[in-house]
């Protein structure tokens, strides 16, 4: 399966710049960063698609934030050839740092393995998640890769931490309140069709169901479905309700 679709975030590149700049100090030599969800325990919202969502999977996501170009074509070609047999990809995570063991380089792709990593200056790789104030089943994604072996990064982490995610958790909420309608999980995962989608944009600009349904193309009983089904998604009561938590969560601008 391919992921050639996961693309850039639009986004300032100074800020990327001065997040990359400030990872260096630890032995972070490239990132990417994006918004998961808990990979269990109860929603606040009924999206099927959320419910098992592992860091792993982000590269699933539309739309990522990357340090450089070179690490989403990184991404891509690790997913397409090496996630399925690598623990990291699918190892549980926790709040904070998590740091996978090294890859196994044995056998003729564990050598291809070992040129990817090398040719992008990798040696060891790190997930730190943090929480996210747009939803308590968010979490924002941060992951590291470092020119230092698994052991150095390791002690930087133990040794920094606090200052480690406390400079985490201030780009996290820049890259997050930036480009929230392009990370959230709900569109970026494509939870909602596109004809949803665009019901919930309607209906939030304030088109009666009829007026919807015109512009669409589709009945007035269609219009009233899609709304039915959106609430019952969001877990809200009434058209007002569905449109303030579509806006809260990042789904609507």
């Amino acid at each position: 399966m391919s992921y050639t679709k996961t693309k850039h975030c639009n986004i300032d590149s100074i800020y990327i710049s001065q997040a990359s700049e400030v990872l260096r100090k630890y032995g972070i030599t490239n990132f990417f960063y994006g918004i998961t969800t808990k990979d269990k325990g109860p929603s606040l919202n009924h999206f099927k698609r959320l419910q098992r969502r592992i860091p792993g999977e982000m590269c699933k996501a539309n739309q990522l934030i990357f340090s450089r170009e070179s690490i989403r074509c990184f991404l891509k070609y690790y997913i397409e050839h090496f996630a399925n047999g690598d623990g990291a990809y699918s190892n549980k995570v926790q709040l904070g740092p998590n740091l996978p063991p090294s890859p196994d380089y044995s056998g003729g792709k564990g050598e291809q393995f070992k040129r990817l990593m090398d040719k992008h200056g990798a040696v060891s790789r790190a997930i730190w998640l943090l929480s996210v104030k747009y939803n308590p089943d968010w979490q924002g994604a941060f992951v590291l890769l470092s020119d230092h072996p698994r052991e150095v990064l390791q002690t930087t982490f133990k040794k920094h931490r606090q200052e480690i995610e406390r400079q985490l958790q201030l780009y996290a909420t820049l890259f997050n309140d930036q480009c929230i309608n392009q990370l959230n999980p709900i569109t970026n995962f494509n939870c909602l069709s596109p004809k949803a989608l665009e019901v919930l944009r309607l209906t939030a600009q304030g088109f009666s169901s009829e007026e919807i349904g015109e512009h669409l193309v589709i009945s007035e009983s269609g219009v009233n479905y899609h709304q039915n089904r959106l609430k019952e998604l969001f877990n809200a009561k009434n058209r007002a309700q569905l449109v303030s938590f579509a806006h809260s969560l990042g789904v609507l601008d």
